[in-house]
């Protein structure tokens, strides 16, 4: 089967199922496909050409031939989804955490204590000078 969008679509509607009120994973395969690209999307040709969403015997097959590119599309498409503005506002929805990166309003931090740094200052270097 070639890849095509659609694939990559159904691929992800398959890893991430639509779970109301969250949407399929579908809604980010435009960044998947950018951050995987040609060669990440190759391993697309590798399904069958009857697969449809929902199709999980054959991803796993997919995943035992392929583990590594595999590993790499479950990456991106976790990454893509969760850091996706509409699913953030869903689970700020859900879950009340603000739909926002953590920083710079979020956690408060202590301030640096640069004694922690002592022991690595009084180290003997880890590196061998050239010559």
């Amino acid at each position: 089967m070639a890849p095509t969008p659609a694939n990559l679509a159904s691929v992800l509607a398959t890893l991430l199922p639509a779970e109301p009120p969250f949407p399929s994973g579908a809604l980010v395969a435009e960044t998947v496909a950018a951050d995987l690209g040609a060669n990440g999307l190759a391993l697309l040709g590798h399904l069958p050409s009857n697969f449809a969403a929902g199709d999980e015997a054959a991803l796993r097959k997919l995943e035992a031939q392929f583990p590594e590119v595999f590993d790499r599309l479950v990456r991106a498409a976790y990454l893509a989804y969760y850091t996706n503005p509409d699913i953030r506002r869903v689970l700020e929805q859900v879950a009340g955490y603000p739909a926002r990166p953590p920083q710079p309003l979020g956690y408060e931090l202590p301030p640096f204590d640069d004694a922690m740094l002592d022991r690595q200052r009084r180290a003997p270097p880890i590196w061998r000078e050239p010559g």
